[in-house]
C-alpha cells in the first residue's frame, strides 16, 4: 500500500499549508501501512480503501493527542443516547474518556471500511480486531510523546453566532464533512449517490468551467445530508463541537 505526501496533506485542515506537526503524523500513517502490509489480517481489502483506513487512523490519533473536539463531542453524544463511548463495544473497564482507546481504534476502522465500501463487516470480525490491537500498539508506543496538531484545536474554535466567523465557520463545515476522519465516509457515499447531478453539471457547462457549479452542488450536499454515525447535519456537529455541552 502506498500513502503519499499528497495522500496525507488531502486530509489536513489548511492544506496546502504545512504544518509542524505533520512530518510526524505523516511518519505514524505510513507506519500502520507497514503494518498492515506485513499482517494477513483483511488482505482483500482494496488498497485505495485501505488507504482510507489507515489515514482515518492517523486522523483520530491527531483529534485525540490535541482533545480537539470532534472525537469528543461524539463519544460524549453517543454515551448520552446509548451509555456506551462508541456503537458495538459496550464499555471496557479501562476505558477512558477523551484519550487513546483500543475500541476507539476498532470503531474507526471498522467505520471507514464500511462506509467506504457499503460492504458488511461484522464490527467483532477476529481479523479486524487483531489489527485494530497491531495499529493500536503502534499509537500508544508514541502517545505520551505525539505532539499536539494545534492548527487542528484552532480550526475547531470557532463561534457559528459571531457573523466575524462566516469564512472560519464554513472552512470547518467543509472540512469535517468532507475531509474528517469521522463524517468522510458518510459524505462520499453522499456524493457518489449524486455523480449523475455531476455529471449532468459537466456536460451543461459544455466544455466550459464546471467548478462553480461542482462547488455549489458540494455546499447543498453539505447543507442537506445527514453526517456521520450520529446522523447529524454538519450545523448540528459544528454547534455540539463549538460549544460546551451541558
Amino acid at each position: 500500500m502506498e500513502i503519499t505526501v499528497k495522500d496525507y496533506m488531502e486530509r489536513q485542515p489548511g492544506c496546502p499549508r504545512v504544518e509542524p506537526t505533520d512530518q510526524f503524523y505523516l511518519w505514524i500513517a505510513l507506519r500502520l501501512a507497514s503494518v498492515w502490509d506485513a499482517s494477513e489480517w483483511l488482505r482483500d481489502v482494496d488498497d485505495e480503501v485501505r488507504r482510507d483506513v489507515v489515514l482515518a487512523v492517523t486522523g483520530y490519533y491527531q483529534d485525540v493527542v490535541a482533545d480537539a473536539g470532534l472525537w469528543r463531542t461524539f463519544t460524549l453524544l453517543h454515551s448520552r443516547q446509548t451509555g456506551d463511548p462508541v456503537p458495538h463495544y459496550g464499555r471496557r473497564d479501562d476505558y477512558v474518556d477523551y484519550e487513546l482507546n483500543l475500541d476507539d481504534v476498532r470503531y474507526v476502522m471498522w467505520w471507514t471500511l464500511t462506509g467506504d465500501t457499503g460492504a458488511e463487516l461484522d464490527a467483532h470480525d477476529t481479523e479486524l480486531e487483531a489489527l485494530a490491537l497491531a495499529f493500536y500498539q503502534v499509537l500508544d508506543e508514541e502517545y505520551e510523546e505525539a505532539p499536539v496538531a494545534r492548527h487542528l484545536v484552532e480550526m475547531m474554535d470557532v463561534d457559528p453566532d459571531d457573523s466575524g466567523d462566516v469564512q472560519r465557520t464554513y472552512d470547518l463545515a467543509y472540512w469535517l464533512f468532507w475531509r474528517s476522519y469521522l463524517l468522510r465516509p458518510s459524505s462520499w457515499a453522499a456524493m457518489q449517490a449524486a455523480m449523475p447531478q455531476a455529471h449532468a453539471i459537466i456536460a451543461e457547462a459544455g466544455g466550459g468551467d464546471a467548478t462553480p457549479m461542482l462547488h455549489e452542488l458540494n455546499d447543498r450536499l453539505m447543507a442537506s445530508t445527514p453526517a456521520g454515525p450520529l446522523h447529524l447535519s454538519i450545523g448540528e456537529w459544528i454547534r455540539a463541537i463549538t460549544q460546551e455541552l451541558p
